[in-house]
């Protein structure tokens, strides 16, 4: 019940926006689908505000507060972070998405958003959107705390089989990139895990620490600093390729765990912005943007907290966005609708 009173709130609440935008751009001047920043000016002339549907101080907020020195250095341009949260990210998108489309309004999605879609809670699909660039991958690894019982993959499922269904796992929220890739694994190994969703990636740190919990998935970013100072051990990443910064912690493809039976399945942040904004504001955001990762400052900050930063943009994005969410759409018929 719970459930379905979340999906028709956030779906009403999406309509609404929208409705109201549609309502409000026929109000007054004749605006028209394409809205243009200043005719004759090189955009862009104005601050440029950045939308995160998250709260202050988590990764998405800190990857776009990374942003701003760039683009005042570079482009001479004021990047101003709203954080705009609510819904799993529905309130801030729809923000964007119901915003003037001159490029001066652009928003931080990720595969929540994503997954927002596939489970029917979010009716404007990516196809509705003006997709920018892509701005990090974040592979969620597994962790366990330090010095305790379980000191690799293969010990931690060994006792999720002598116990069956009793070994917990921790994940920020529910029904989310995190607890799909661990219910895979699951199917993989012939075990069945216990999910603990807590409010957050810091709470679910302090519930492994604690050992309240047996282990937990989440972003690098949420744990490197524990797993650099020796509380926490990252045991197997959800990934093909594993990740540098963590040095030789396995991959599950490399255990033999096949964790992408449902696809193409990643965490991933990128930037989107209304639909139909003009050709010269959407090429203008996507050249920034791109610079603004590929510089030496971005790919440091990505590095330390443990993020793959390679931007793409145009139809590349576009397919790639497809392909997580082809993945999303299956794990939600065949995982998430049936719980």
């Amino acid at each position: 019940m719970m459930h379905s009173t979340l999906t028709k709130d956030l779906s009403v609440m999406l309509g609404i926006a929208v409705c109201g935008s549609m309502l409000a751009g026929c109000g007054g001047t004749k605006n028209n689908n394409k809205a243009s920043s200043q005719p004759g000016k090189k955009f862009p002339t104005k601050p440029i505000t950045l939308v995160v549907p998250w709260n202050p101080g988590g990764t998405n907020d800190l990857m776009a507060r990374a942003l701003q020195p760039i683009f005042k250095s570079k482009f001479n341009t004021d990047l101003v972070v709203k954080n705009s949260a609510g819904g799993g990210s529905a309130v801030g998108i729809t923000e964007v998405i119901t915003a003037r489309p001159d490029g001066y309004t652009v928003g931080l999605a990720s595969s929540s958003y994503l997954a927002l879609i596939a489970q029917g809670k979010a009716k404007i699909g990516i196809d509705k959107i003006t997709n920018i660039c892509l701005v990090a991958e974040e592979p969620v690894i597994l962790l366990v705390k330090a010095g305790g019982k379980y000191k690799d993959a293969k010990a931690f499922i060994e006792a999720a089989k002598a116990n069956p269904g009793n070994i917990s796992i921790g994940i920020p929220g529910a029904m989310s990139i995190n607890e799909a890739y661990a219910t895979i694994l699951g199917k993989s190994a012939g075990v069945t895990f216990k999910f603990m969703p807590f409010s957050g990636g810091s709470r679910v740190i302090t519930e492994i620490i604690g050992d309240h919990v047996d282990a937990g998935v989440l972003k690098p970013s949420e744990s490197i600093d524990q797993i650099k100072a020796g509380k926490l051990v990252s045991i197997g990443i959800f990934n093909k390729d594993g990740l540098k910064e963590l040095g030789n912690v396995p991959t599950f493809k490399s255990l033999g765990y096949d964790v992408f039976t449902y696809g193409d399945l990643r965490q991933v942040s990128f930037i989107m912005a209304p639909d139909k904004i003009g050709a010269d504001e959407k090429a203008g955001l996507e050249k920034m943007f791109k610079e603004a990762i590929e510089s030496s400052e971005f790919q440091k900050f990505a590095s330390t907290s443990g993020m793959v930063a390679k931007p793409i943009i145009g139809k590349d994005l576009q397919t790639n966005l497809v392909d997580i969410s082809k993945g999303l759409d299956k794990v939600s018929k065949e995982i998430w609708t049936k719980k």
